[in-house]
């Protein structure tokens, strides 16, 4: 009888740390935020591990971040007007990080980027500027971040060759007016212009490189932090 009691005792002991091991897991969340940057797919909707992240999404444009278990997770995109999944995949997500998830690439072979994001404070005075090259018909950009009115003659892109579906890292710079380029590698001709873009200090910001959606190529600027 005794032996049954610590036995009895030692199974209530371990249910009860494995219940605290699995509600402190369950608390564990990441930041995630949808990019539409399929060209031709219209607008999307999408859920991470069944909660909604993003309805009704237009093309070039996200969604805010949305609170979401970490861990590896389902990822499920489907065009507004359908439930077919377009998108229905395992993602691993960190729990205390953000993430933007970048539907991307023509409608015919879309996929998605998941890119991990930092939106730590600039330094003082400072903004951080990331680019995403999500232009399906650029597969490689130089890219040159500069005054407005900058002859792109008389200066070395700021990064050179970015690929399709990747992002550069974040860049300082001193709170003002900037404009973006994307070129053709060793090309100064220039295929994506932002125009002039003003930033404040402390701002996290991220440049996105896209097809337009009726020819031609868009940007769009994401507000990551202030």
């Amino acid at each position: 009888m005794k032996a049954g009691r610590k036995i009895s005792s030692l199974s209530v002991g371990l249910l009860g740390v494995a219940t605290l091991a699995a509600t402190g897991c369950g608390s564990s969340t990441a930041s995630v935020r949808v990019l539409n940057a399929s060209p031709g797919e219209g607008s999307i909707t999408a859920s991470v591990g069944g909660t909604s992240v993003a309805s009704n999404l237009a093309y070039a444009t996200a969604s805010g971040y949305a609170s979401v278990t970490s861990g590896s997770e389902t990822l499920e995109v489907s065009p507004s007007s359908s439930s077919t999944s377009i998108v229905n995949e395992s993602i691993s997500l960190e729990s205390s990080t953000s993430y933007t998830v970048m539907i991307a690439n023509y409608s015919t072979s879309v996929a998605s980027v998941v890119l991990t994001d930092n939106n730590s404070a600039p330094a003082s005075g400072d903004m951080n500027l990331r680019i995403i090259q999500a232009a399906p018909s650029l597969p490689t950009a130089d890219v040159y971040v500069v005054a407005p009115g900058t002859s792109l003659a008389s200066v070395s892109p700021t990064m050179s060759s970015l690929s399709f579906e990747s992002a550069s890292s974040y860049l300082p710079l001193t709170a003002g007016s900037y404009e973006i380029y994307f070129t053709p590698p060793g090309q100064k001709t220039s295929y994506i212009d932002s125009g002039p873009l003003t930033f404040s200090a402390g701002q996290v910001r991220s440049l996105v490189g896209l097809d337009g959606s009726a020819g031609g190529y868009t940007s769009a600027v994401l507000s990551d932090l202030n």
